[in-house]
């Protein structure tokens, strides 16, 4: 192949992958800047706030959280008692569980809740939690509605500010932040997905003032109840296409940094399951909401294509760059650079390898900072399966999800 040809590649690919993940972020605090304070939509959207701090109770918005269980019984009672917790007037709060099919207790517990807030449905089959949750919308008549996960636990002041972010009649949907920990005593964790997580929820913040966050976390995650779409049954990320075609439909999407929700790490086997049946689900949600490409919808489509979009085709980017590399390899530059490349996957490898001996050496600083290109490289692994997945339908709608304690 022509070398010419080859560099042009070899520069695209790591022109794309250092946009995505390094120079997007610095463009987002540029524009956070210098353009978004000065226009209509961001002063509008602070002085709504400012006035949502202001407002009584009685001008609250009802608020349904629905969730879908699915053998949850380990969790779903700390679930629920955190929800009891939660700091909103009663008389406007409903918790709604569904239980999809459960066959390990989940079911008993939900029907042993003595209060009025908490409504149950169960299904004797499991369908899906698509199917489950279009299921439990049709009983949902509140103004917001709250999709959260059993294994999620909000802060007491959690729903108070997702509904603060509603002020302005053009938000259409609010996620809130996730904070990961990790447990003491589990040394197999993904400890370095909670510093991805740190990384994406500060994406997030600079996003939501364009209006345009393009990455949804079920975890918490509110819409107005009327912009509720059933949902196709075969969607993998029911939460991730739900709020595509919110956007798409040129409502905002914005971030509240401090509704805030905690989960703890899985491991990394847990974490590489994971991340595969939502790349495949990516994958399929492009083609359930073609229009989040259209670049008429301005900041979403520049967010969306930005942080999604090309993250979806870095590992496909990784595989150009290496290929064109190697053909170049006898050019002294394109040899240096070929040399990087293999000493970055060579410490991922290794990465991965000490992982396994655990115990003192999983503690060593040395062993920290090889999870960094391991878990770059497990997530693009990952898309790779995930998209094989999605080509080849091989992602079934129900799986096995990955363990994650609360505390």
């Amino acid at each position: 192949m022509n070398e010419i040809i080859l560099t042009i590649i070899f520069w695209l690919c790591f022109g794309a992958t250092v946009y995505t993940y390094f120079l997007y972020p610095l463009l987002l605090i540029l524009l956070a800047r210098l353009i978004v304070p000065n226009s209509p939509s961001a002063s509008n959207a602070d002085s709504h706030d400012g006035h949502s701090e202001q407002s009584e109770e009685s001008h609250l918005p009802s608020v349904t959280m629905v969730i879908s269980a699915y053998n949850e019984k380990d969790i779903l009672s700390e679930k629920i008692r955190n929800c009891g917790e939660m700091d909103y007037p009663p008389k406007k709060l409903t918790f709604l569980f569904g239980s999809d099919g459960s066959t390990d207790g989940t079911v008993a517990i939900l029907h042993g809740i003595k209060d009025d807030r908490f409504r149950v449905v169960v299904s004797r089959t499991r369908r899906g939690k698509v199917q489950m949750l279009n299921h439990l919308m049709k009983q949902v008549y509140s103004d917001i509605v709250i999709f959260s996960d059993a294994n999620t636990m909000y802060q007491q002041d959690a729903i108070r500010e997702l509904v603060k972010k509603f002020q302005h009649p053009n938000v259409g949907a609010v996620i809130g932040k996730l904070e990961l920990s990790i447990p003491t005593h589990e040394t197999n964790a993904c400890q370095t997905e909670g510093l991805y997580w740190r990384y994406e929820n500060r994406l997030k913040e600079l996003e939501s003032a364009l209006g345009a966050v393009p990455t949804i976390n079920g975890g918490i995650f509110a819409i107005r109840r009327e912009l509720y779409e059933e949902l196709p049954a075969q969607a993998v990320t029911e939460d991730q296409v739900l709020g595509m075609k919110i956007m798409a439909r040129r409502y905002r999407c914005l971030f509240a940094p401090n509704a805030c929700a905690r989960e703890t790490v899985s491991t990394w086997q847990g974490e590489l399951r994971r991340r595969i049946r939502i790349s495949a689900g990516n994958f399929q949600s492009l083609f359930l909401v073609p229009a989040i490409l259209n670049p008429r919808l301005g900041w979403v489509n520049f967010a969306f294509v930005s942080h999604k979009l090309l993250r979806w085709l870095v590992p496909f980017f990784l595989v150009g760059m290496l290929e064109a590399n190697l053909l170049l390899a006898g050019q002294l530059f394109y040899g240096s650079t070929l040399l990087l490349q293999g000493v970055f996957y060579l410490s991922g490898l290794i990465g991965a390898i000490l992982s396994k001996l655990g115990g003192v050496v999983a503690k060593l600083s040395v062993f920290r900072v090889l999870t960094i290109p391991k878990y770059f490289l497990l997530m693009n692994l990952a898309i790779l399966l995930g998209c094989a997945r999605f080509l080849f339908r091989r992602q079934q709608v129900t799986w096995a999800k990955a363990q994650r304690k609360v505390f």
